[in-house]
């Protein structure tokens, strides 16, 4: 399998009930990958909002995230986006230090804070997060607790937050999940969840989350350092940073950003079911939208870029 062309930007081949194929990814306004100004992260939301983008992802391990996402809620006053937030892994001000708790009475709790947290009665959708992370051996105690979060309308679908072990994926059926969160598997430098993750879910008929558009920003303001100084840290490989490049020189030669071609790339994908972007602060939210607002390639352009990679 290999990536294919959509020409509506807005078509997600998925019903989510409501909310935008766009969804703004919260992590960065949390605080949980540095100092953050979160009256700002407030206003990027807003924006957002206003701009047309009404679906939103958070989790309690981005740190003050809910929080934030709460305080734009409570001022917003048009319609209420699509809300998902994660259950699983626990509050953090370090992206990097990851604490989780998968025992039923302390999934209950988190689940509650969040609501609390973000104002709400329910969330649309609620990520199992890190399934690599997960007790097998403890698996159906997990999906017990999670449908049971459904019966008590916390919720309204389940999804899986994050890319799924091998071990993991036989579990993703259209039963226990309607969604799947994969990051740095789908985007202009890697197609690696075609191997695996999404013809299973496929065949199960369970939508996509493309997540990490940028690839942790090879594909944007951080393309020169990982270039120069490759961060070989398991995320980023050596041939993510080489299709990186061969990217790059398209973009160039298209009078276009590396960022624009790329983000506007994963708008153009079919299997993209939705697309979570990460601004961070007001200027990101604007290119952001503007390449949302320009719309899908050519699909000249697009096969060229599958092509490529």
């Amino acid at each position: 399998m290999k990536p294919t062309y959509i020409s509506d930007i807005h078509d997600s081949h998925y019903d989510f009930g409501h909310g935008s194929r766009l969804v703004y990814g919260c992590s960065g306004l949390g605080g949980v990958w540095g100092t953050t100004n979160y009256e700002e992260s407030v206003d990027c939301l807003l924006y957002a909002f206003e701009n047309g983008i009404s679906a939103l992802d958070t989790s309690p391990s981005y740190n003050e995230s809910e929080k934030v996402v709460g305080k734009a809620l409570a001022k917003w006053k048009g319609p209420r986006p699509f809300i998902s937030t994660k259950v699983g892994r626990l509050k953090s001000s370090d992206a990097h230090k990851t604490i989780v708790d998968y025992s039923p009475e302390r999934m209950r709790r988190s689940v509650l804070e969040s609501l609390d947290t973000l104002g709400v009665d329910q969330v649309d959708l609620l990520f199992l997060h890190e399934p690599y992370l997960v007790p097998l051996d403890r698996i159906r105690e997990v999906l017990e607790t999670l449908h049971g979060f459904v019966d008590s309308g916390y919720c309204r679908m389940l999804g899986v937050g994050g890319n799924p072990t091998d071990e993991f994926r036989p579990y993703i059926t259209k039963e226990n999940f309607q969604v799947v969160s994969g990051f740095l598997k789908l985007d202009a430098c890697n197609f690696s969840a075609f191997d695996r993750d999404i013809p299973h879910i496929e065949r199960e008929q369970v939508a996509y989350y493309a997540a990490s558009a940028l690839h942790f920003s090879l594909l944007g303001n951080r393309y020169e350092q990982f270039v120069q100084c490759p961060p070989n840290d398991g995320w980023i490989s050596a041939q993510d940073i080489h299709n990186a490049q061969l990217i790059k020189a398209i973009a160039y030669r298209e009078g276009m950003k590396l960022s624009s071609l790329a983000q506007r790339f994963l708008f153009s994908t079919r299997q993209a079911n939705r697309v979570v972007m990460g601004a961070r602060n007001i200027d990101q939210i604007e290119s952001t939208l503007q390449d949302w607002k320009a719309g899908v390639l050519s699909q000249s352009l697009f096969d060229e870029v599958v092509a490529v990679i």
